[in-house]
């Protein structure tokens, strides 16, 4: 097997910034004939633009997918957090394996907009902030303008459009840093002085020629107005309407609900500072500049040298034969000019000395061969097998095996096939695996060249081995702390990829027939299936993994002073590696901790085998401090003590967020009153639960059945989670049973909710909670007790302001507006520059019960193990016998 050599290495390092989410089709718009035309209409125009937001779903899709699929521009977006601090409509992760998420899921929203690549800054999305000044102290401003300096350097566009402006007008103080940094670093990042390390690191000084702002309105003094709500009749839809179903894939975020209606979609931008001479009034994005392919060295400001410009007319010349020759029922007539084109690229590279000129050229060259490509209807797959696996023959087999990830020292095969499905004839087929790492292969280099006719597949299995030393597949950004406001990163050479490198290829060589002596040149990722049932295999990337991965919850755990109940920690331990395996699993414990059992026994016999076990952990008279506990497995003679959670969604790549395998307990002064019960009806996915439970609350999820039909007085009290009102429709159904228990002497918590929360009609009193509810983002905000005498502030715990001490991302979100006077305002918060928020804490009498509305962020306190949180916590469970 072939090492990717340096060259193959840079080319990589753009091409694969956007790689597609291997669990998912092309969307329609990129197959068949349509998509190849897209391809062939990129190549007509030099055109590239650099689009900056600050979070995955800030961007103006709908413009990103009329520039790439309507006009051919090569369209890259720079996103500089990975909305890392927002709620999650899929499941219960937050925070970095959110980001996790919410990467791939614009990844995927990418491929319908036609974005061609996707960078990431290093900045951390920590909660909504209505201050930019506090945007810039939490990030640095120096490390926002490296980051968009960097990308714009990596990219070279001549156009960059800033979605926000850098004002009170965008709305958050991150959508300001963002807007107000993409002009500063449009100024600097041709200066060479400006980070000379980048410099050094291979990029280069690069200046664009014109920078937009979005946000204007109709009245105001725009430059240009687009429409991307035109119909498209080669796409089938409008731009507009099409990026709306790539929004919809950002699940986590919209719960899958966006749409477009036919008709116009108007948006308006504003030129700031323009380096070419353009009318007051545009007509496009690119007035003033000439995105001709002859022109490029006009364009760039350089000179030509002799003969350039006439292989540059050539190439045009034979892009225009290939868009003439294309036919929707033959696209493979344009694939002779296409090849042709393909080698007078080459010959143009080759003359420039010019490395500005050179870059943009080899970006044609990769446009080329994906066009090429396309109109060919090239097939190129590989697949990883279990060693020695194969596939029964026949019409009717049931295809490759699922198979799991690879752990270092492991064999295993990769199936590749190739396949020309169209009708025009390729030939020298040669099939290569490549690896950064050389990993070891038989055949050590290609299959013989082979002659590929139509839908006649070529297929060959190779034998790998992954070495010992083989990098383990992981984010190559990480934070110490979820206060951490910024990542640091592992591999330069990633730097803002959404993802580090895949660590092996398949490539595919072949010549067009009737064109001698270019020679194209096809990669695509290994990929492995994994089972999902019932609806078949997903597609993923190959990744590796440890051969052992350990990990230990809860993370965080609290253990109340004066309390004797042991903790209570699941350790997980998962095999990954064929063959027996024994060990030992035991826990590190602070001096004079002990654990029941002390040790477990470990046996596994196959990959993929994966064990739970139980430690019950008894405290030495814990203090109102800090305590660590780590667990750590003994096999062969190696110890492992990290793990990963895995983000695993039907349509997203598959991603691991490795941890060690360790926890902190906190000792908290707190008074439980014993033998609780307590229903939770779960919303979008949160860890409260699990928080009452170390509490020594009995906790019982309730569904549907449960709802409709159990005791529920049976409860001390009942808990809706966050976001519960707007995910599920039984707990709108059942409300009045609700209701009812607290009227009968019930305490029902409803937490933060958004406005699929009508109090009118789902809170036994009136209330409002608009759209625009108010939150409090400074997790230090002032608090003020506005009830010292409520009962809830003074049983089983006297709560203070110093339970709101160190709290972490925010103090809360989605406040009521206004409320009926027979509910007690609890608390006041506020941002800096806001009046007091009232309506987070509201507690209302109903009938013989308590209905308390609660927008105060536990389901972020109460996983990090924030004492005051729990204090309040238990309050909150000690209601119902407070009358």
């Amino acid at each position: 097997m072939r090492a990717l050599s340096p060259l193959t290495l840079g080319i990589l390092a753009i091409a694969l910034v956007i790689a597609a989410p291997a669990g998912s089709q092309n969307p329609p718009a990129d197959q068949g004939a349509a998509g190849a035309w897209q391809k062939l209409i990129k190549l007509r125009t030099i055109a590239t633009v650099l689009h900056t937001t600050a979070h995955p779903d800030d961007e103006h899709g709908g413009v990103l997918t009329m520039l790439s699929r309507g006009q051919g521009a090569q369209v890259s977006l720079l996103t500089l957090t990975r909305g890392e601090s927002g709620d999650n409509a899929l499941g219960p992760e937050l925070f970095d394996a959110l980001g996790l998420i919410r990467t791939e899921e614009l990844l995927l929203a990418d491929r319908y907009y036609g974005v061609d690549r996707q960078y990431f800054g290093t900045v951390v999305d920590y909660g909504f902030s209505k201050r930019l000044d506090e945007t810039l102290e939490k990030w640095g401003i120096g490390h926002v303008l490296r980051d968009i300096v960097g990308v714009i350097r990596t990219e070279r566009p001549l156009v960059v459009i800033a979605r926000f402006q850098g004002n009170e007008r965008d709305g958050h103080g991150n959508h300001s840093a963002a807007g107000m940094v993409t002009q500063e670093a449009f100024d600097k990042a041709g200066d060479p002085a400006v980070f000379p390390d980048q410099i050094a690191r291979g990029l280069k000084p690069w200046r664009p020629l014109k920078l937009y702002m979005g946000g204007m309105r109709a009245n105001e003094d725009w430059t240009i107005a687009v429409d991307p709500g035109r119909y498209d009749p080669i796409l089938g839809e409008s731009y507009q309407a099409l990026s709306r179903r790539g929004l919809s894939f950002q699940r986590s975020q919209n719960g899958g609900r966006a749409a477009a209606a036919p008709g116009p979609a108007q948006s308006y931008y504003k030129r700031l500072r323009p380096a070419v001479q353009a009318p007051a009034k545009e007509q496009s994005f690119f007035d003033g500049i000439d995105i001709t392919l002859s022109s490029i060295y006009q364009t760039l400001g350089k000179t030509a040298p002799a003969g350039s410009v006439g292989t540059l007319s050539s190439i045009e010349a034979e892009i225009g034969a290939a868009v003439r020759a294309f036919t929707l029922t033959r696209p493979s007539a344009s694939a002779q000019a296409l090849a042709r084109a393909l080698g007078l690229l080459r010959r143009a590279i080759g003359q420039t000395q010019d490395e500005d000129v050179a870059f943009a050229l080899r970006a044609k060259e990769r446009q080329a061969i994906e066009a090429l490509d396309a109109v060919l209807g090239i097939a190129l797959t590989a697949v990883a097998q279990p060693a020695g696996t194969q596939a029964p023959a026949g019409p009717f087999n049931p295809g490759p095996a699922a198979m799991p990830p690879v752990t270092p020292g492991q064999r295993f095969d990769v199936n590749v096939t190739f396949v020309n499905r169209s009708g025009h004839g390729v030939r020298n087929v040669r099939l290569a695996l490549e690896s950064a790492e050389r990993w070891p292969s038989t055949p050590a280099d290609s299959v013989p060249a082979a002659a590929a006719g139509e839908n006649d597949p070529i297929n060959q299995t190779f034998a790998v081995s992954v070495p010992q030393t083989a990098k383990v597949s992981r984010p190559y950004f990480s934070r110490d702390s979820i206060q951490a406001t910024r990542y640091e990163v592992s591999d330069t050479g990633a730097l803002h990829k959404p993802s580090a490198d895949p660590p092996l290829f398949v490539v595919a060589h072949y010549v067009v027939e009737g064109v001698e002596g270019v020679e194209v040149e096809s990669r695509r990722p290994v990929t492995r299936l994994e089972a999902n049932v019932p609806y078949g295999y997903d597609t993923r990337t190959l990744a590796v993994v440890p051969a052992v991965v350990v990990t230990l919850t809860p993370g965080h755990a609290v253990v109340p002073i004066g309390v004797t109940r042991p903790v209570v920690f699941q350790a997980e331990v998962t095999n990954n590696q064929d063959g027996k395996t024994d060990g030992e699993l035991r826990l590190n414990l602070p001096a004079g901790w002990t654990a029941k059992p002390a040790a477990h026994e470990l046996h596994f016999t196959r990959a993929g085998e994966r064990a739970q076990f139980r430690f019950e952990v008894a405290a030495a008279s814990p203090g109102a401090r800090l305590y660590d506990v780590s667990a750590v497995a003994r096999i062969g003679g190696q110890e492992y003590s990290e793990g990963y959670s895995i983000t695993r969604y039907r349509d997203l790549e598959t991603r691991y967020l490795y941890r060690k395998a360790a926890a902190t307990v906190t000792g908290v002064d707190v008074k439980v009153p014993p033998g609780l019960k307590v229903g939770y009806v779960m919303g979008i996915g949160d860890e409260v639960p699990a928080a009452l439970a170390q509490l020594g609350a009995d906790v019982q999820l309730l569904g549907e059945r449960e709802l409709a039909g159990a005791q529920l007085s049976q409860f001390d009290a009942i808990f809706t989670g966050t976001r519960a009102y707007a995910v599920r429709q039984d707990l709108i159904t059942y409300n009045r049973r609700l209701l009812d228990y607290v009227r009968d002497g019930g305490n029902l918590i409803v937490l933060y909710n958004t406005q699929e929360l009508d109090p009118k009609l789902y809170a036994p009193y009136p209330g409002e909670l608009p759209r625009t509810a108010e939150e409090v983002s400074e997790e230090s905000s002032p608090v003020e007790i506005l009830a010292p005498d409520a009962a809830v502030l003074t049983t089983p715990n006297r709560i203070t302001k110093a339970d709101f001490d160190n709290w972490v991302e925010q103090r809360g979100s989605k406040f009521w507006s206004s409320w009926d006077p027979r509910y007690t305002a609890i608390l006041s918060t506020w941002d800096r520059g806001q009046p007091p928020q009232k309506g987070g804490w509201l507690h209302a009498r109903y009938g013989k019960g308590s209905y308390t509305y609660f927008a105060y962020a536990l389901h972020r306190q109460l996983p990090y193990g924030v004492p005051g949180a729990y204090r309040i916590v238990a309050n909150l469970l000690a209601q119902r016998s407070n009358p």
